[in-house]
């Protein structure tokens, strides 16, 4: 039996792990039928599941046959396979990003998560677990719509995800940012981890104006996260509210994967003095 508990809010409201689990699997269908229309084949074990029998998987089997396609894949064939789609993700940025003023009627959408039994320590093995693998089978696993991932040391993130959970996946640049000037709602004080970034077009360099900011701050027997991310005034609304489900989806498994991560003495003295440096930066 599992010894931690991982409680997730919007708007003071609850979301109960099974509502999450149903739009997980929802979003496996929408994924399938964006692959059916490719004429790319889903592979589990190296056999191909028809199109009416994927939709038929339980949410496990859905999650292990996307990722080791997109394993299979590799990095290089997915941009090529998904260019018209990123073609349409860079005007849609691009429109958004002409049309809004930067830092002005910012859209804020937030989830709150509350967390027994899994560490500070835990959650930032997983992430360094994610960066270290560095491949496409970890990120799908995570969610569904994330069709590519390349992470480097600096905390750099290139990625393509269908940001929102709506239209097309995105081709985007992640650059860590500093909270001033670059931000203009600022972390709680109290907060260990404060993980800020700036969005770009990866194929166009272009500031989309949109931010992204996580705080988590442990607590006696877990932690509390915020998981944040800003929208440019001129994004539809359908971005904002889509994406909080995409946050509780995404981090409801890395919290999961985070469970079972296992430090040792040495790992756990080290992370902990890290996350006092971060902690006192902030």
């Amino acid at each position: 039996m599992d010894n931690y508990t991982v409680n997730f809010s919007v708007d003071g409201q609850p979301v109960s792990e099974e509502e999450i689990l149903d739009m997980e699997l929802s979003r496996y269908h929408h994924v399938f039928k964006i692959f059916n229309d490719k004429n790319i084949d889903i592979k589990k074990d190296n056999t191909v599941i028809p199109y009416e029998d994927l939709l038929r998987l339980p949410l496990s089997e859905a999650k292990e046959a996307l990722a080791q396609t997109r394993e299979d894949i590799g990095k290089e064939k997915t941009l090529e396979l998904f260019k018209p789609e990123i073609v349409r993700g860079d005007d849609m940025w691009t429109e958004i990003a002409n049309n809004s003023r930067e830092g002005v009627n910012m859209q804020e959408a937030y989830v709150d998560v509350e967390v027994h039994g899994i560490t500070l320590v835990q959650f930032m093995m997983f992430n360094q677990k994610l960066a270290k693998e560095n491949n496409l089978y970890m990120p799908s696993m995570i969610h569904p719509e994330h069709y590519y991932f390349d992470a480097d040391k600096s905390g750099k993130q290139v990625i393509i995800e269908t940001f929102g959970m709506y239209k097309d996946p995105s081709y985007l640049d992640l650059k860590p940012g500093k909270i001033e000037p670059d931000f203009s709602v600022k972390p709680k004080e109290n907060a260990d981890i404060v993980m800020a970034g700036n969005t770009f077009l990866k194929n166009t360099g272009l500031d989309t104006k949109m931010l992204g900011m996580h705080q988590l701050t442990g607590t006696e027997d877990g932690m509390k996260i915020k998981l944040g991310v800003l929208l440019p005034e001129g994004a539809p609304k359908d971005i904002a509210d889509g994406h909080k489900w995409h946050l509780m989806v995404e981090f409801n498994n890395g919290l999961h994967i985070a469970a079972q991560q296992h430090p040792s003495f040495i790992q756990r003295r080290a992370l902990e003095t890290a996350i006092h440096h971060m902690a006192k930066k902030n």
